[in-house]
């Protein structure tokens, strides 16, 4: 994917996941899942600017681009991306009732 496609892709999985906050949670709670998803996207956004400032590319669904595994920092900038993605959709995810 080109810069721009990429960008927009993680804007698009940012309100889609802003979309999955339920509607029924407590204002604080909203607010609390709305700073969590903010921090971690713009965590994902400055690994993203990295690869791309690098000249790297990264393939869609932010998956790796074989061509560029040979870069020293590539691995870890991608993993980076999914990693705080990931925290974005735990955080998200309902939490098991207490026992």
């Amino acid at each position: 994917m080109n810069r721009d496609t990429a960008f927009q892709a993680l804007t698009q999985t940012q309100q889609e996941l802003q979309a999955l906050i339920p509607a029924d949670t407590p204002a604080m709670g909203k607010r609390h899942l709305g700073y969590v998803l903010e921090e971690h996207l713009g965590i994902a956004q400055r690994y993203l600017r990295a690869i791309y400032e690098a000249g790297c590319e990264i393939a869609p669904g932010f998956q790796p681009c074989p061509e560029h595994r040979g870069h020293p920092k590539y691995a870890f900038w991608l993993e980076g991306i999914q990693r705080h993605l990931a925290i974005c959709r735990a955080s998200l995810s309902p939490s098991p009732a207490p026992e």
